[in-house]
């Protein structure tokens, strides 16, 4: 666990004390909800996707009134990749229909086959 994981897990114990550590909420409650989603706890996925609502709620309220600085303009990038791609893994655990889909598509697209 890195310095800025542990800030969003003291931060998830209180009131955020910035604009970032918002960012850095929703960044630890979606890969909690991936590690649900990896075992399985679909009922654990959703109570921290409701969770997440109320994080983005609360994010937006804090984004009338308070700024980013450079510094952490670039950590909201790299947090919001984080989650974009943690939500991207659930999905495919979600619907393991998507992933065949995918495949099909894919083995499609390969010179030399025809599609079926």
């Amino acid at each position: 666990m890195s310095v800025n994981d542990n800030d969003a897990a003291a931060s998830l114990e209180g009131r955020p004390r910035g604009l970032i550590q918002h960012y850095e909420q929703i960044a630890l409650a979606s890969r909690t909800m991936l590690d649900a989603a990896q075992q399985g706890d679909w009922t654990r996925v959703e109570q921290i996707e409701d969770q997440c609502r109320d994080l983005i709620s609360a994010l937006k309220e804090a984004a009338r009134t308070d700024a980013l600085s450079e510094t952490e303009k670039a950590r909201r990038i790299a947090l919001l990749r984080a989650i974009l791609k943690d939500d991207a893994h659930i999905r495919v655990r979600a619907e393991p229909w998507l992933r065949e889909l995918e495949d099909l598509l894919s083995t499609a697209r390969q010179p030399g086959r025809s599609t079926p």
